[in-house]
């Protein structure tokens, strides 16, 4: 919803002019964020990337035998 689309309503035309059109703004950084993350899920699933704790072994000798 930009500006534009509320000519009619007088005071969310002042209010845009003196803070921005912040509606718009959060939409733009919310799709910029979605964006990141199908990006981030992607080399995931490519890369089958697991983070420590699922099934790893952790710490120096971890996963060697002891005897």
């Amino acid at each position: 919803m930009a500006y534009t689309e509320h000519a009619d309503a007088p005071i969310y035309g002042r209010l845009v002019q003196e803070r921005g059109d912040v509606p718009d703004d959060v939409r733009r950084t919310a799709e910029n964020v979605w964006r990141e993350v199908e990006r981030a899920m992607a080399f995931k699933q490519a890369s089958h990337w697991q983070p420590f704790g699922r099934g790893q072994a952790q710490g120096p000798g971890a996963g060697q035998a002891q005897g």
